[in-house]
C-alpha cells in the first residue's frame, strides 16, 4: 500500500471515530443509557415475573418467564407509556401483593399458580375498577409480548426475516434493470 492510500485510510478512520464515537474499538456501551427500566423494588420485580408466568405458564411451548416477557414489559412500559400509566402499572403490582397478603398471608411471588390465578381472576370483574384496568392492561401486554417474540414468530407463523429468500450465485444481466 502506498503512502497516499495509507494516509487516506487513516483520515477516513479518524473521521469515522469522531463522527461515530460509540463505534470505537473496545468501548463498551452502557445499555441503560438508551433504555430505561421501571423504578421497581425487588418484590415488585418478582411479582411481575410471577404474574406473567401465571398468564402464560410453560407447557409444551415456552412460557413467559423463559421468553423474558417480564423484562420486556419492564422496558416497554418504562419507555413507551406515559408516566401516569407507568404509575398505575406499578400500583397494580402493589395491589397484587396486598391482595395476596390479605387473603393468604403470603407474598404474591411465593403463592402457587392456582392461588395466583384466583387473585388475577378476582381482578377480572367490573366491580374492581383499578384491578380490572390493571388486569386488562397486563393481559394485553403479555399477549403482545408473546406474539411479538422471535419464538412465536418463527415457530407458529410463516415469518421470514428477509422475505423472498437469497440466491447467492446468479448471473448478472447484461442489460441493466429499468427503473
Amino acid at each position: 500500500m502506498d503512502r497516499r492510500t495509507m494516509m487516506k485510510s487513516l483520515a477516513i478512520t479518524v473521521w469515522g471515530m469522531m463522527a461515530f464515537p460509540g463505534c470505537k474499538p473496545g468501548e463498551i456501551m452502557d445499555e441503560n443509557v438508551l433504555v430505561k427500566s421501571l423504578p421497581l423494588t425487588e418484590k415488585q420485580r418478582l411479582n411481575l415475573e410471577k404474574m406473567v408466568d401465571t398468564f402464560l405458564p410453560e407447557t409444551d411451548t415456552l412460557g413467559a418467564v423463559q421468553l423474558n416477557i417480564h423484562r420486556f414489559l419492564d422496558k416497554l412500559i418504562a419507555n413507551c407509556y406515559p408516566e401516569e400509566e407507568q404509575k398505575l402499572f406499578v400500583n397494580g403490582l402493589d395491589l397484587l401483593e396486598g391482595i395476596a397478603q390479605d387473603t393468604f398471608l403470603k407474598s404474591f411471588d411465593s403463592l402457587g399458580i392456582s392461588d395466583r390465578e384466583n387473585i388475577l381472576l378476582g381482578l377480572d370483574n367490573e366491580d374492581a375498577d383499578e384491578g380490572k384496568s390493571f388486569f386488562d392492561f397486563s393481559k394485553e401486554q403479555v399477549i403482545l409480548a408473546f406474539t411479538s417474540s422471535e419464538y412465536f414468530l418463527t415457530n407458529y407463523t410463516n415469518y421470514e426475516m428477509i422475505p423472498g429468500g437469497y440466491d447467492g450465485c446468479v448471473d448478472v444481466p447484461e442489460v441493466p434493470f429499468k427503473v
